[in-house]
C-alpha cells in the first residue's frame, strides 16, 4: 500500500501537478497514520499480536 502511495506521488510529478513539493510527501504519512489508527481500533487483534513477556520482569541470568 505505502509503495502504491510512493508512486501515485511519483506519477503526479511527473504529470506536471501543480501542488508546491512540500505537499508532495503528504500521502505517505497520511496514510501511515490511517493505518496505525486502523489495527489500534481492534482489542481483538491487540491482544492476539502483543508479545507474550509483555509486562513482566526481565530477571537476567
Amino acid at each position: 500500500m505505502f509503495n502504491g502511495v510512493t508512486m501515485f506521488q511519483l506519477y503526479l510529478q511527473g504529470e506536471g501537478a501543480q501542488t508546491p513539493a512540500q505537499f508532495m510527501p503528504m500521502p505517505l504519512y497520511l496514510a501511515t497514520i490511517v493505518v496505525l489508527v486502523l489495527i489500534s481500533g481492534n482489542p481483538t487483534w491487540i491482544r492476539t499480536n502483543m508479545p507474550a513477556s509483555l509486562g513482566r520482569p526481565l530477571y537476567p541470568t
